[in-house]
């Protein structure tokens, strides 16, 4: 055993927030935490890293941790290499950089790095303490797909525990054997990856709730077989003259009591527990369009250096687009000039019908200086449908006059997706609009995006959501657009067996340039001076490129 948390309570402005936390952790163990925002997961893991301290509780540790918190450097302006104070371990964190891919970033500030350096370097610093359990906060927010992959196969062939919390279900499925469930201020063990955890989750509520009608049905049943005993029992006092009809009376009264007792000792079943959910509906205004809504020709963009050239495509009516590619490729820059928030080079053509919907990662549409019921009714005056909307997506009572500016960044995606469901589109660009919220909220728009009818170019890197959503997948690079007529599934497999075939190839042409060498080396062993000059020439040509090959 590496950690034993045992009965960890805290309360946070008088309102508790974790009670009776209690679990184990073994070596080998990979387990994530998940629930919704705002239910302590972060919290649990200040408590166990002694960063907050708990109402009462303990936790203990057999062996040594790394903590990885969701803000990894708080001076951003330290060189890398100011890391490593201890010039004994300077010569280990030069080798864990090239190991990691980071070569030469030792004389970079910390604040140039991308968000998949900055992980990468913040584990380095933790492995260099060699930790027996890694605690991560939101390892994957701010990286790409690329070093998430990479941070799964860290984790899948770390030696020692690891204790998570994420809201990235793709991630957790590639990477741990247990969910812990932080819900009603109480924690719950599933074994398997999130989709596991998920399908089982369901199958107990469902369990729950047939069991509890089942009880409700039955308490109804002897209520009302109790009352008309008791009824024909009064009946026959009231009208008793002899012996016969009062011993009947008691005779009524004893089964009523019988009744009230079977009541008394049924075993009581709580009602199932369910949180409050989001309910939306995305409405689509698809009858009058065309088949092809947007077209675009020899699309380009460059800031000093090119982002994206030679970019051509169709989106056609109800098509499911999710565009991905590598950070600062231009992803969201494309969006942005198909809306024509950018201007890009060459030629956009968006027929007359298409109504879009923009949903922005940085949401600069809303406008902070007005409340959230303001900014709807900008689009719908119809007060009491806007209230409606609010309440489906948990804005009740006086929370409809908070102002944009005061709500955190879960909480204006909400008022976006709203904007969106009251404008009507028939065709949604959405950048990131995952981002940051918790699992359920996230499954309730991606219930919402299925139902839709129109279509929608999407920009994520959240893989779940991508895999659930899109019916093709666009790769953009610096050289154009790559366009896969299936799911996140598909595009996978075809990249790996392009990949495959690339590696093929380079192992064919390393063996054909050294059978070349070889035949090379023949020929300078019996040959004139002339030849000697030109065949020694092609030999280092051919030495050079091998060399480039093996790389």
């Amino acid at each position: 055993m590496l950690l034993d948390v045992n009965n960890i309570s805290k309360s946070i402005n008088d309102k508790e927030i974790l009670k009776n936390i209690s679990f184990k952790l073994y070596k080998k163990d990979k387990v994530g935490i998940v629930g919704r925002n705002g239910v302590g997961k972060t919290t649990l893991l200040r408590i166990i890293t002694s960063e907050l301290e708990a109402d009462s509780g303990s936790v203990k540790f057999y062996g040594s941790f790394g903590y990885l918190p969701q803000n990894l450097f708080i001076n951003n302006h330290m060189y890398v290499y100011e890391l490593i104070n201890e010039t004994d371990k300077y010569g280990d964190f030069i080798i864990l950089l090239n190991k990691f891919g980071l070569k030469g970033v030792e004389k970079q500030k910390i604040d140039s790095l991308s968000g998949g350096e900055k992980t990468k370097l913040y584990l380095i610093k933790l492995l260099l303490k060699k930790p027996d359990i890694l605690i991560l906060d939101e390892p994957t927010n701010h990286i790409d797909n690329q070093t998430k992959e990479w941070l799964e196969d860290f984790i899948n062939n770390f030696d020692g525990a690891v204790l998570m919390v994420t809201h990235d279900r793709y991630f957790l499925d590639k990477t741990v054997t247990k969910i812990f469930e932080l819900e009603n201020k109480s924690i719950k063990e599933y074994s398997g990856g999130y989709t596991f955890y998920a399908r089982q989750k369901q199958i107990e509520l469902d369990r729950a709730r047939r069991e509890y009608d089942k009880y409700i049905k039955e308490k109804r049943k002897l209520e009302k077989a109790a009352r008309k005993h008791m009824e024909r029992a009064n009946k026959y006092n009231n009208m008793s003259k002899n012996d016969f009809q009062r011993h009947k009376a008691a005779k009524i009264a004893k089964r009523a009591k019988a009744i009230i007792s079977r009541l008394e000792n049924m075993d009581e079943k709580k009602k199932p527990i369910v949180s409050k959910n989001i309910n939306i509906k995305l409405e689509s205004n698809s009858d009058k369009i065309g088949n092809i809504l947007i077209r675009a020709e020899g699309l380009s963009k460059s800031y000093g250096r090119i982002l994206f050239e030679n970019v051509s495509f169709n989106i056609y009516r109800n098509s499911r687009i999710g565009l991905v590619g590598e950070n600062g490729v231009g992803k969201s820059t494309l969006l942005k000039g198909i809306i024509g928030k950018v201007q890009l080079e060459g030629n956009i053509y968006i027929a007359p019908s298409v109504k879009i919907g923009y949903f922005s990662q940085e949401l600069e549409d809303l406008n902070l200086d007005l409340t959230i019921l303001e900014e709807l009714k900008s689009i719908n005056n119809d007060e009491n449908y806007v209230r409606t909307l609010l309440g489906s997506m948990l804005f009740r009572r006086d929370d409809v006059y908070k102002k944009i500016s005061n709500l955190s960044y879960g909480e204006r995606v909400r008022v976006a997706v709203l904007k969106l469901i009251l404008e009507e589109n028939n065709l949604l660009i959405l950048d990131e609009i995952t981002n940051f919220l918790d699992i359920p909220t996230k499954e309730v728009i991606e219930d919402a995006l299925l139902d839709y009818k129109g279509a929608i170019l999407f920009v994520s890197h959240d893989r779940y959501f991508i895999n659930k959503i899109a019916e093709e997948i666009w790769e953009l690079s610096n050289s154009g657009i790559t366009q896969y007529l299936g799911g996140y599934s598909y595009y996978l497999d075809k990249k790996l067996k392009t990949s495959f075939n690339e590696k093929v190839s380079i192992k064919e042409e390393i063996l054909r340039l050294e059978m070349e060498l070889s035949h090379i080396s023949f020929k300078l062993m019996n040959c004139s001076d002339e030849e000697k000059e030109r065949l020694e020439k092609e030999y280092f040509d051919i030495e050079k490129e091998l060399k480039k090959l093996k790389k």
